[in-house]
């Protein structure tokens, strides 16, 4: 069973930009013709966030519009740049509520429980989590012990150790989430966005990694207090379900040649 991760798509109007130069559609649209190309088919696809820059009802407009193509369910939990109301509207699947009302929800399939978090402060860059929703996690880690669980949410739980990120849009709560997620060995990662770079940390007794950005990714220096973006490929997760747990590749969406060698046909 595979599963595709997508995030921080950070999508706009037509004819505009994000960060002075990009326009987050292309990468966005490679990323979900190579993810409609895969065989087998991922059974969904996790928008981890950031999926449009402003959260203005047109940019949801134009999201829908490069999602249309994807022939699996997409399951959503919001970033810091989107809107709770407009993200529900967009997916009327998700848990109904108003502005501050959280979006966390379970999805169960055969093979695994996923379990979205809403980590947003709305109006706010950083995340957090707090003990009654720790307390719902706990409880819907517990009711399945039985089944792995993947925990999707937008900010990570660790510090990234570039400054200007970590000091704008960090993240509280992370060891109520550590020990919550430490009572629970069947929880296979935590898979994140927000940092628009793939990043790995042993976290809670699992793994917590956040992976690329769809639209730009953000240029790697542990001494920036200014923000600075790259012009590194953009990219999505897959994350492939097996009987001794989960795998997740990275898949840089940019034209790529394949073949195969001699040595492998003689």
């Amino acid at each position: 069973m595979l599963i595709a991760q997508i995030t921080d798509c950070h999508v706009v109007e037509p004819g505009h930009t994000m960060a002075d130069r990009i326009d987050p559609a292309p990468g966005l649209r490679r990323a979900v013709a190579m993810i409609g190309a895969l065989d087998p088919l991922p059974a969904f696809v996790l928008a981890t966030g950031d999926l449009v820059n402003d959260g203005r009802p047109e940019q949801y407009e134009r999201l829908a519009e490069l999602l249309a193509p994807l022939p699996m369910p997409v399951l959503p939990v919001p970033g810091n740049h989107d809107d709770r109301s407009t993200l529900r509207r967009l997916f009327p699947g998700l848990p109904a509520g108003g502005p501050e009302d959280r979006i966390d929800y379970v999805v169960d399939v055969d093979a695994i429980r996923l379990i979205g978090l809403d980590t947003t402060i709305p109006g706010h860059h950083g995340g957090r989590v707090t003990p009654d929703q720790m307390d719902w996690l706990d409880e819907r880690l517990a009711e399945a012990a039985d089944r792995p669980a993947l925990v999707f949410q937008h900010h990570p739980p660790f510090p990234s150790g570039i400054p200007w990120m970590d000091r704008d849009a960090g993240f509280e709560g992370a060891d109520l989430e550590a020990a919550t997620l430490r009572r629970h060995r069947h929880v296979e990662a935590v898979v994140c966005g927000h940092l628009h770079r793939v990043i790995h940390q042993r976290f809670g007794g699992t793994l917590a990694s956040c992976w690329p950005s769809t639209a730009v990714q953000l240029a790697l220096g542990f001494g920036d207090l200014l923000p600075h973006y790259t012009d590194e490929p953009t990219g999505f997760a897959l994350h492939r379900v097996t009987a001794g747990g989960v795998q997740s590749h990275l898949v840089p969406s940019v034209p790529a040649e394949r073949w195969i060698p001699g040595w492998a046909t003689a």
